[in-house]
């Protein structure tokens, strides 16, 4: 490459001369082999973590303004690793699976967020607090080392959509077929009780079944049940929510106990032998599997959530993505019958 002087003032070639300098030692540097960062991140952010478990995780966007390029790996001083995981829902089953890597395309935007993709923080040093920072660094195919700090937000931190409190008129949920059974179960509360379900008789009952290490699906949707629980007011006393785990092995009962009083006090975590475990979830017509991931092992598992009538009656079934409203709005109305 050359640079063509032009007759200019003393000023101007002097301008003209830095500019081509410049214009060569970029040249230069390409021809070397080392290009400009195309990758930017953005709008990282992570969850504060429950009591009773070491796994966290992060959410950010990826802006690829240049050549096609892939994420390879994730490291942070905050925990001993972290693993790219994808979260998929097939007929209504979640599921969770590392990833090696994740192409980033060409002038591409990659979103890492619940219920998608998302890194997980395995054997964090130090349980995540809101309003703390967690140093990131991207580690990209063509060399690239994007740096970035994700910032803590609430437990199960799903931004809700504000808006108010609409009268009972219909219910917006999905209705429970009235022909269908209804369920029952036969398990042990965090304090070593038996429970059955006739016990919370006469309140309006909403059961999840999931379980604590749990990175997505789970703390989102507890953490919409306390924001439902915070809109209901005084009348949340005549609700009760249960979390049914899937993981009796890990999932304790002072792990339960921890885990769902960090969202709302006032839940209830039930465990049992796996047995057990198994006709409550054919109960409700709930998946799941456990599935081996190296040396550990995740839990694929259905994600609906069930809200039960004073009578213990089976009636509505929420998903992931129903809103606090959608949840609040029905409840009331259940309750009002």
């Amino acid at each position: 490459m050359t640079c063509i002087g032009l007759s200019r003032p003393p000023s101007a070639r002097l301008i003209t001369t830095l500019a081509c300098q410049a214009l060569l030692l970029a040249s230069a540097s390409l021809a070397a082999g080392a290009a400009p960062n195309s990758v930017t991140v953005v709008h990282a952010w992570s969850r504060t973590t429950a009591p009773g478990t070491s796994v966290g995780v992060a959410y950010f966007e990826i802006i690829n303004s240049g050549a096609a390029d892939q994420l390879e790996a994730i490291e942070t001083p905050s925990a001993r690793r972290v693993e790219l995981h994808s979260t998929t829902t097939v007929d209504g089953i979640v599921q969770m699976r590392p990833t090696r890597r994740v192409d980033v395309p060409r002038g591409g935007r990659i979103l890492f967020s619940p219920g998608g993709l998302h890194a997980m923080l395995i054997d964090l040093k130090q349980p995540l607090k809101e309003g703390q920072r967690v140093p990131l660094t991207l580690v990209f195919k063509g060399s690239q080392r994007v740096h970035v700090e994700a910032i803590v937000q609430r437990l199960g931190a799903q931004t809700p959509t504000a808006g108010t409190i609409l009268p009972p008129t219909e219910y917006r949920l999905p209705t429970w077929p009235r022909r269908a059974t209804t369920p029952e179960f036969q398990l042990m509360d965090f304090e070593g009780r038996p429970r059955v379900l006739a016990d919370y008789r006469g309140r309006i009952v909403v059961v999840f079944f999931g379980f604590v290490r749990c990175p997505d699906a789970c703390p989102a949707e507890l953490f919409k049940l306390a924001l439902v629980m915070k809109k209901l007011g005084p009348s949340a006393k005549r609700v009760q929510v249960l979390f049914i785990t899937l993981d009796p092995e890990r999932d304790t009962p002072s792990v339960l106990k921890d885990y769902v009083g960090a969202f709302d006090p006032r839940f209830v975590g039930l465990t049992g032998t796996p047995a057990q475990i198994d006709r409550a979830a054919a109960s409700f017509f709930v998946q799941y599997a456990r599935v081996a991931v190296g040396s550990d092992y995740t839990i694929d598992h259905s994600t609906a959530t069930f809200v039960l009538d004073g009578s213990g009656r089976l009636r509505l079934v929420g998903a992931l993505n129903s809103s606090v409203d959608d949840f609040t709005h029905d409840v009331i109305a259940l309750a009002t019958e």
